[in-house]
């Protein structure tokens, strides 16, 4: 079985990918270097979301549909992580996926994923605090019930 890269390290390859100067060598365009940075974050998100999940003790290795995962992340580290996390997917996704007749991602909009997918690498990598709901009194019990007050 293959290594499964770190986010750390699939972070730093969007980086370099980022940075390359165009004409430096190599046989990446400025294009395909930003829709590769794009592949290194989203995967890069794919990690973090399995590792909140696993953190979690959830049970859900057996999920294979990141779709599956992102809704259960809701459960786990809260609705707005999980809505960026989902959000974030969505774009990545498509802006990895290569269509002939449509525009790739631009170098700004790959830029601002990064800055996002890096922010919530580290939210989903915090403890998450759980919500506990409110105890129900029991009111008809007696340390509930009021003395009567002359």
């Amino acid at each position: 079985m293959p290594a499964v890269p770190t986010t750390a390290a699939l972070l730093a390859t969007a980086d370099e990918l980022l940075t390359k100067v165009p004409g430096d060598g190599g046989p990446l365009t400025p294009a395909g270097r930003d829709r590769g940075a794009a592949y290194a974050l989203r995967i890069a998100l794919e990690t973090a979301v399995d590792a909140a999940l696993e953190a979690e003790k959830a049970g859900l290795g057996e999920l294979r549909s990141m779709r599956a995962k992102l809704l259960c992340l809701h459960h786990y580290a809260g609705p707005a992580p999980a809505r960026r996390a989902h959000a974030l997917w969505n774009r990545l996704s498509a802006a990895c996926k290569y269509h002939h007749d449509e525009l790739g991602p631009s170098h700004a909009q790959v830029r601002a994923w990064r800055a996002a997918v890096g922010t919530l690498v580290t939210e989903l990598a915090a403890p998450i605090a759980v919500v506990e709901f409110p105890q129900q009194r029991d009111i008809g019990s007696p340390s509930h019930q009021q003395e009567p007050t002359c």
